[in-house]
């Protein structure tokens, strides 16, 4: 009998990325087991955002009904806001300094109706401390003990074919797993440090003390502001308490909301960042309710950097979410950047370890994710730093009491000096929009190399303030949202995609010459195949193709009639023919060679990877 339980898939680490890539591999029914070296999911309440792309894969994966009926619906998260304080009896107290909308979440707006129109879903906002238990139900539910909390991995030992992996139980007793692949999910602190990966960037920029806590704010808050910043004329001085950013966390949403999170940043060589019996104290003189009745929950230290991971990958082990980039919060890229890892890898796991294709597919991961890693990490550092222009706009002056008093009181009069002030402030905070309408950094990011077959076109116009996304099917790109109909039943393009397969999309034209491509390449590679057709008009004799409900998708598709998009299982474009070829079903095997490898069996004796 073997020392050892084999198992395909190890994921070390259970929070957000591990737990939604143990859903996803699950769905695609490839054995796997996780292990999580804390007994619980967290208690923090960080990482609250949830974009749009997330959104969509958690749809696909049969979670976002689950998040939805807990999370904040979007017109609740709708704006943000800065302000002079909730309470006081200053003239220029509890005034709105200014906002900016947010996540186009005002309904009625262009900003919704974009928003709307390129996404099936919505965003969503569940802080940590409440999506990861959500996620650990499904994941335990679609996995039955195999989502191993109190588990801790203490020793990676790497292998050319395989990796063993020594782990420690609650009580003490150590297993040993074999496994094909390994996920490191886990923070960077166990798989990372044993492949020699190194944390790139700077570290060390700010310290921040994040103090969540139970109180009512409902006289003073409203119904559309998720995140409230504050600027305090009367703080010590600029840098420390009197300036921070309260969260509502639900689990209520809108002015409701039970429970709070107040950030306040501190240079990491202030002593006062430790000084946590002196918080609630702070939080009421920085809002100015002296009289507020609260309980602190927790508080917890972090110092905020912008790393990227040197590699994502050596040989059969991976890493994954913060394990492998860390940013600032700013633009919440960082749990949904996690959940693209985990989604990236996840599929071209299935598809290896069913022995669909090569290795080959699994190390094109960190070519695609890596440059993505980057780009977030840069745009979070780059919105962070936008900050202190909005403070500067306000005109304040660190440690002159009087002068920022003063400053304050006049901004507000009804005065010439006061609307002008007033309406130059808030065209400098309108630039926040690059942080909260930042629309097409979490829809438009592409993946110019890796499992795709660039067809030679040129890359959409990025928008440098991160907002304008522009739908597109050329390779490595999203495949764009339409809504289409069949039978009766409006879906969205990205519901067609199947589970752990490739969808071939084409038209009313092309329909029955790429069905025999389909079926002939499946025959000669074991591929699994889905094809599907969308055509332009309802009244068409065929029945057995989707039609463009809205008049949109004909003007994303990017091809002539006949042609065709090959979309890979993480709803990305990894081919796309313009025109119908002369021999279709040369061109998909070539496609599909190109991206997947050359496919055959790469399990391990004695391993059987798909439940």
């Amino acid at each position: 009998m073997a020392d050892y339980i084999d198992v395909p898939v190890v994921i070390v680490g259970g929070g957000g990325c591990g737990l939604s890539l143990s859903i996803f591999l699950s769905n695609y029914h490839i054995d796997h087991v996780l292990f999580e070296r804390h007994p619980s999911t967290s208690f923090l309440p960080k990482a609250h955002y949830l974009n749009q792309r997330t959104m969509e894969i958690f749809r696909e994966h049969g979670v976002a009904s689950a998040i939805r009926s807990v999370g904040c619906p979007i017109h609740h998260m709708s704006r943000t806001q800065w302000r002079t304080s909730l309470g006081g009896s200053r003239s220029f107290d509890g005034r709105v300094i200014g906002s900016v909308p947010a996540f186009g979440g005002q309904v009625g707006t262009p900003e919704y109706e974009t928003y709307r129109n390129d996404s099936a879903e919505l965003s969503s906002n569940l802080p940590l401390l409440r999506l990861e238990p959500v996620l650990r139900d499904i994941a335990s539910k679609r996995n039955p003990g195999k989502v191993l909390f109190s588990h801790e991995v203490q020793e990676i030992v790497k292998e050319p074919d395989h990796v063993i992996v020594h782990v420690r139980d609650a009580d003490g007793n150590v297993t040993r797993y074999r496994s094909q692949y390994l996920v490191g999910a886990d923070g960077g602190k166990t798989v990372g440090p044993q492949i020699g990966v190194q944390m790139e960037g700077p570290k060390k920029i700010v310290d921040f003390v994040s103090t969540h806590f139970k109180a009512d704010l409902s006289a003073y808050w409203d119904d559309r502001t998720l995140i409230c910043h504050f600027i305090n004329p009367e703080g010590e001085s600029m840098v420390h308490f009197d300036c921070g950013a309260l969260v509502q966390m639900g689990p209520t949403w809108g002015r409701k909301s039970e429970e709070w999170t107040l950030h306040f940043g501190f240079p990491v060589t202030d002593s006062k960042r430790f000084d946590t019996d002196a918080l609630p104290d702070r939080i009421r003189h920085l809002l100015k309710i002296p009289d507020l009745q609260m309980e602190v929950l927790r508080v917890s230290h972090w110092e905020l950097e912008r790393t990227l991971a040197s590699k994502y990958q050596e040989g059969r082990i991976f890493i994954a979410g913060d394990a492998a980039h860390k940013r600032p919060p700013t633009t919440g890229l960082g749990l949904n950047t996690a959940i693209e890892d985990a989604l990236n890898l996840a599929w071209k796991l299935a598809l290896v370890v069913k022995g669909h294709a090569d290795m080959s597919l699994v190390n094109t991961y960190e070519a695609e994710r890596r440059p993505v890693g980057l780009r977030n990490c840069d745009w979070g550092l780059f919105t962070f730093s936008n900050m202190p222009i909005l403070q500067a706009a306000v005109g304040l002056i660190p440690d002159s009491l009087d002068y920022n008093v003063t400053r304050f009181e006049r901004i507000f009069e009804d005065s010439e000096y006061g609307r002008n002030a007033r309406h130059q402030i808030q065209r400098v905070i309108s630039t926040q929009d690059i942080e909260f309408a930042a629309h097409n950094m979490e829809l438009g990011f592409v993946y110019e190399q890796g499992a795709v077959v660039p067809d030679g076109t040129a890359a959409p116009k990025q928008d440098p303030g991160g907002r304008l996304y522009e739908p597109t099917t050329r390779p490595g790109s999203r495949l764009p949202h339409a809504w289409v109909e069949m039978d009766a039943q409006v879906v969205s393009t990205h519901d067609i995609v199947g589970s752990d397969q490739f969808l071939l999309l084409t038209d009313e034209t092309g329909c029955d010459f790429w069905k025999a491509a389909a079926k002939a390449v499946s025959q000669s590679s074991g591929m699994p195949l889905t094809v599907a057709a969308i055509k332009a008009y309802s009244h068409t004799k065929r029945t057995d193709c989707f039609f463009d409900h809205d008049d949109m998708w004909v003007k994303f598709r990017g091809h002539e009639d006949g042609g065709a998009l090959l979309v890979r299982p993480d709803n990305f474009v990894a081919w796309r023919s313009a025109r119908l070829p002369h021999d279709p079903s040369v061109e998909l095997l070539k496609a599909l060679t190109s991206v997947c490898g050359r496919a055959g069996s790469t399990h391990m004796n004695g391993m059987n990877g798909a439940k």
